[in-house]
């Protein structure tokens, strides 16, 4: 390739800076993450550095394999640059126009952005619903779909009470724990050694999702812990997210990375090896209900509707 072909392909993927920032970022949730890889397409598509559909498909398919292999856990940025893919693919093959077609990318997008809010804020309805007085909820890291419910039930004037394991080596209960707290929710913040305590008090756990699997469901290390010992208490576990959030694995194999091993250990030894995943998968067996924008499932009807 001469060095002028790599200057025009470099330029085309400026968005390679863009894209290590989502791969590093360790502390949002995949809505914000989905949002943020839903901006990067975006902007490509404004930019117009294509000059046919041919040349714009080929580049946004690039750019959405590096949004997946950089969260590839989140369901939402797969589904989502993969629909902008597919509304450029189902463009009449009449229109010739590249504007035409980009202004109506941009106009999709938009849609898009709409209609996964009113997904959110209908999953946020129904699961308020199932928050009664009086009910104490332990919920794990930290979830927009699950914090956006406990606000919504509180604003319902639901006397309830939250418990938040710390949700360990970033924290991210904690965080959930000082907004709900300022939201005037009480709310006690725990270790995440002390889940069998507080699984024997709650009425049920809430938590939200990353992705739906066939038989599985993605979300902070430490939810399948949760989730084992809820069954063994006969007590319920409800998983909140939007139907955008279904990934299966034949359609895209489930991969786990390893995060910085500094957040737990920040020395090096010899013969010590440090495993710091975020994400596992929890049996979908284990759970009772299912909150996604369409109702409140049971298990079996969620697996046979969706799955």
């Amino acid at each position: 390739m001469s060095n002028k072909n790599t200057e025009i392909e470099d330029k085309k993927e400026y968005w390679r800076a863009d894209v290590s920032r989502i791969r590093e970022d360790s502390v949002h949730g995949s809505i914000y993450l989905a949002n943020q890889a839903l901006e990067i397409v975006e902007e490509f598509i404004k930019l117009r550095l294509y000059r046919n559909r041919t040349e714009l498909l080929q580049s946004l398919s690039k750019l959405s394999n590096a949004l997946v292999r950089a969260k590839p856990l989140m369901a939402l940025i797969y589904n989502r640059t993969q629909n902008v893919i597919e509304f450029i693919q189902n463009t009449p093959k009449e229109e010739k126009n590249i504007d035409n077609i980009r202004d109506a990318t941009l106009k999709h997008i938009e849609n898009l952005r709409k209609e996964a809010e009113k997904k959110v804020e209908k999953i946020t309805r129904l699961g308020s619903r199932m928050i009664m007085d009086h009910h104490l909820v332990l919920v794990h890291s930290y979830s927009n779909v699950v914090y956006s419910i406990l606000v919504k039930a509180h604003k319902l004037k639901r006397r309830f009470r939250v418990i938040c394991t710390e949700s360990r080596p970033a924290n991210e209960g904690s965080k959930m724990a000082i907004q709900l707290a300022k939201a005037g929710i009480k709310t006690r913040l725990i270790t995440d050694a002390n889940v069998a305590r507080a699984v024997d008090e709650a009425h049920f756990i809430l938590t939200g999702t990353d992705r739906f699997t066939e038989t599985t469901f993605v979300s902070k290390t430490g939810t399948r812990t949760l989730a084992i010992l809820a069954k063994s208490m006969n007590k319920p576990l409800y998983v909140a997210g939007e139907t955008d959030k279904i990934l299966l694995k034949r359609t895209y194999p489930v991969r786990f990375l390893q995060s910085n091993p500094k957040e737990i250990i920040k020395e090096k030894y010899g013969n010590l090896t440090v495993n710091n995943i975020y994400f596992e998968e929890t049996p979908l067996s284990h759970v009772n209900k299912i909150i996604i924008e369409n109702g409140i499932h049971e298990l079996k009807e969620f697996v046979d509707r969706y799955l």
